[in-house]
């Protein structure tokens, strides 16, 4: 059974904890999909969710965290960005036996909340897959206020001052703002 797998029958009618977590070897095989060619998982991603069945439907309500070392986008230097976001998942039973999805899971493209399942396993991989795509950020930060990098010697700001003077830059609106502003006083 894979680590982000429970069984179905281990759903009962009573709410029952289910705690699954990553290894790094499952973070090494996945993380080529956020593109990021070094980037160790210094937590792993845990699943910590609490299931059970409405009739035939199947709910889980939890949280994923994790922590993977990034780059900074502005500086470069590598910082831990913490992962932690709920997860709510109704499933129903697939109406087709025949056609099982893979893992047991096939989430619904409209609503991440909502799925089906069929099968005697449910691989959560997807749905944890699905959650850190859309919490992946998009400019990795390791803080708001990062200062960067020294254009001009390439100094990281966040750790000293240099005494580079930057160029000034060629603005193509700037008489375009000259006159706007004219035009309010």
């Amino acid at each position: 059974m894979d680590e982000l797998s429970i069984r179905v029958e281990s759903v009962r009618d009573t709410p029952g904890r289910f705690l699954l977590e990553t290894s790094q070897a499952w973070w090494e095989r996945v993380r080529k999909i956020f593109q990021v060619p070094s980037a160790p998982a210094s937590d792993p991603f845990r699943v910590d969710m609490e299931g059970y069945r409405l009739g035939e439907r199947l709910l889980f309500r939890g949280d994923l965290a994790g922590c993977v070392e990034l780059s900074c986008s502005r500086c470069v230097e590598s910082y831990p960005h913490r992962f932690h976001e709920r997860l709510e998942l109704l499933l129903e039973p697939v109406r087709d036996p025949s056609v099982v999805p893979d893992g047991g899971i096939e989430l619904d493209a409209q609503d991440l909340e909502l799925g089906r399942y069929a099968g005697d396993e449910l691989n959560f991989e997807p749905v944890v897959l699905e959650i850190l795509a859309l919490m992946w950020p998009m400019q990795p930060l390791c803080r708001e206020d990062c200062a960067g990098l020294c254009q001009i010697c390439g100094q990281n700001l966040n750790r000293e001052r240099c005494a580079c003077r930057p160029e000034p830059v060629d603005r193509p609106f700037a008489g375009l703002a000259k006159l706007l502003g004219s035009r309010r006083g």
